[in-house]
């Protein structure tokens, strides 16, 4: 008996042929289903609102108050540094910019010294630094983690809790320091500012020692001057034997104008007798010698002033050059001795000096940790991370597609 064709696709799968290849089964039509790990939203909540909500936790539940408490103050100079009165005088107002360079110098150095190991080792000889920042309000992550710290260790965590800005323009530094208690955070910010003055105290000490030692040094320089230069003018008496040579040489020069008028006197004289005397006569012969005789010493005077190795001209040259050297150095001595008193009344008073603009004040409430901002920080932060992130994968996924 010959089977008929099957008629209904039911037909076609349940009948078997024992002829040619087996029928392929029936796929489902549709698209395939892609399985992802996480979806987006997963990848949000991981990245962005975990570690936010971490930190806001943190901020919330564990982190502990911190005070600040702030002060404010300046290092002004009395009076210009050495050499600068003669500046001001030159530039006009020129002593007062000298001045106030100073002042900001001085300050440059306060505000390194309160990041130093010198300002940490000082508040440790009045203040128990370390339980300041261990008191136990103070939370694990905030706190200073060692009982007895090395001094780099100490000295970074004190830089984070205290601070100063300079400003430029008011030369006025603001100091803030920050701590787990109020008291605490006044405590060592005023402990801080003893310290910066009795800094600034000593370079004024110092500045006035160096003024005072400079000054006396002059003196004795003008002194040895003075000293050498009497010495010098003693000897070229005593060895020109002459008490002063300038007195000498007037003499000398009176000398020779009298004996000039007088050999004037005896030629007109002498004139005058030729005139009604012959002349062999006995008295033209005694003009005529006179006149020879005051001419000759004429000459030898004015040869004993000019001529020679010891004339009078340069015993007179050498001689005002010792009276110009010994002016100069009385002149010298005169002005060290006036330095010398003016630095001594000026050690009398501080000539640089710490200026408290704002005492350390204490703080009545916490101004940190800033928790809502912070929270927020991090959340903002995080989302644009992620969203950048996202974009990068999207658009990596699209170019491999």
């Amino acid at each position: 008996m010959k089977l008929s064709p099957p008629t209904k696709p039911s037909e076609l799968l349940a009948g078997t042929s024992t002829r040619g290849p087996a029928a392929s089964p029936a796929r489902p039509v549709g698209p395939r289903p892609v399985r992802r790990p996480l979806g987006k939203m997963h990848w949000f909540a991981l990245i962005v609102l975990l570690p936010t909500l971490l930190v806001g936790s943190y901020y919330a539940l564990i982190a502990a108050n911190l005070y600040e408490s702030e002060a404010r103050y300046l290092v002004r100079s009395r009076t210009p540094p050495s050499g600068a009165g003669a500046a001001a005088g030159l530039l006009g107002g020129g002593g007062a910019a000298a001045a106030m360079r100073a002042g900001a110098d001085e300050m440059r150095a306060v505000n390194d010294f309160l990041a130093s190991n010198d300002a940490v080792a000082g508040l440790r000889r009045t203040l128990d630094l370390v339980g300041i920042w261990r008191r136990p309000e103070a939370d694990l992550l905030a706190r200073l983690w060692w009982e007895e710290p090395e001094a780099e260790r100490l000295r970074r965590y004190f830089r984070r809790r205290v601070t100063v800005e300079f400003n430029i323009e008011t030369n006025i530094a603001t100091m803030k320091v920050l701590a787990f208690r109020p008291q605490d955070a006044r405590d060592v910010a005023d402990q801080l500012l003893t310290l910066s003055e009795e800094l600034v105290n000593r370079f004024s000490t110092r500045t006035q020692a160096d003024a005072v030692r400079v000054a006396r040094q002059e003196v004795e320089i003008a002194e040895a001057r003075v000293l050498a230069a009497r010495t010098a003018l003693i000897g070229f008496r005593e060895r020109e034997q002459a008490l002063d040579p300038t007195r000498e040489a007037i003499t000398a020069l009176e000398g020779i104008g009298r004996l000039e008028g007088a050999l004037s006197q005896s030629r007109a004289e002498l004139q005058e007798r030729r005139a009604f005397m012959r002349p062999d006569n006995p008295q033209i012969q005694v003009l005529t010698n006179r006149i020879t005789a005051l001419a000759a010493q004429i000459a030898t005077e004015r040869g004993r002033i000019t001529q020679g190795d010891e004339n009078i001209t340069q015993r007179l040259a050498a001689y005002e050059r010792l009276q110009l050297e010994r002016e100069f150095a009385d002149r010298q001595l005169a002005s060290a001795t006036s330095s010398l008193e003016n630095a001594r009344a000026d050690a009398q008073r501080q000539q640089i000096f710490l200026l408290r603009v704002v005492e350390p004040n204490l703080p009545e409430y916490a101004l940190f940790p800033q928790a809502v901002f912070n929270t927020a920080t991090v959340l903002i932060a995080l989302t644009i991370v992620y969203a950048i992130g996202w974009l990068l994968v999207a658009g990596a996924r699209e170019h491999a597609s």
